[in-house]
């Protein structure tokens, strides 16, 4: 099965390499910079699946998150938030704003597709995309 994926990072080379990652695996993949852009996509066209990167100038990943969560319940995307932080309070505030999955950079890149496809899989009924 194959997904739509918008990619929110600020790292304009990253979000580079994680489209071509997952647009080999047979994704449709959309990247944007920051939280307002990422909003206003998923306002025309919302997305199997929303990579979020934790810390964006502006508004961070989790604020991304709540603003999904309260703007879109009826047809929620999967989140996944995907940072170098690796601290127990910066993951339980992540899932506590909404998000499915949680997924530090220590993880590369090349091993990120096949742990969002087996945690999707694991995400009850209503997320199931």
């Amino acid at each position: 099965m194959t997904y739509s994926v918008l990619i929110v990072d600020d790292n304009a080379s990253l979000a580079n390499l994680y489209q071509i990652v997952f647009e080999r695996i047979g994704c449709r993949v959309r990247r944007v910079t920051n939280g307002q852009e990422a909003l206003r996509y998923i306002a025309e066209d919302i997305p199997d699946v929303v990579l979020l990167d934790f810390m964006m100038p502006e508004m961070d990943g989790v604020e991304v998150c709540r603003r999904i969560r309260v703007d879109w319940p009826q047809q929620p995307p999967a989140i996944a938030i995907y940072t170098a932080n690796t601290r127990a309070e910066v993951r339980e505030k992540c899932l506590a704003a909404g998000a499915d999955m949680f997924f530090t950079k220590s993880l590369s890149v090349f091993d990120l597709p096949e742990h969002l496809a087996s945690s999707l899989s694991s995400l009850p009924p209503t997320k199931i995309i």
